[in-house]
């Protein structure tokens, strides 16, 4: 039985927003997020180099991109996969039904630096992530010098 990957173009569907922005570059992962707001590209995102945060049992969409080459994003604790083209965006949904620390990693040979190419992401109890947030969000405002650049 096929399961579609994308919401029907029918026009029912409610827009999807990304609870983070992924970047990804030779030899990192960048993850955006937005701040109090709710929306991207404002100062008071919180940008995070090597660490995902979200929270256990909530959908998260992920918005990922790459600023260079060919790069794939790889959760294998929860099977998700997605490769990165430069410029198009990418958008995958997840839910996590299990706190603790997982192994992200690109699966694409993206340069003589792909095997330090790793990022944590750290799957948080409702209350856990709300305090992660608000530290993230704390932190974000009083370092934040000029505008976001994702």
């Amino acid at each position: 039985m096929a399961r579609p990957t994308r919401p029907a173009a029918d026009g029912h569907e409610e827009p999807i927003e990304a609870s983070v922005r992924v970047v990804a570059r030779q030899f990192d992962w960048d993850f955006w997020y937005p701040g109090p707001d709710g929306l991207f590209d404002t100062l008071d995102d919180v940008m995070l180099t090597g660490e995902l945060h979200v929270p256990v049992d909530e959908p998260v969409v992920l918005q990922i991109e790459t600023q260079d080459v060919l790069h794939s994003f790889f959760v294998p604790s929860l099977r998700v996969k997605q490769d990165i083209v430069s410029g198009m965006r990418q958008l995958v949904w997840f839910r996590a039904t299990k706190p603790g620390d997982y192994e992200i990693a690109c699966t694409e040979l993206c340069g003589w630096g792909h095997y330090k190419m790793k990022a944590v992401m750290t799957v948080h109890s409702a209350e856990d992530y709300a305090a992660w947030r608000a530290r993230a969000e704390a932190a974000a405002g009083a370092t934040t010098v000029g505008a976001a650049e994702p």
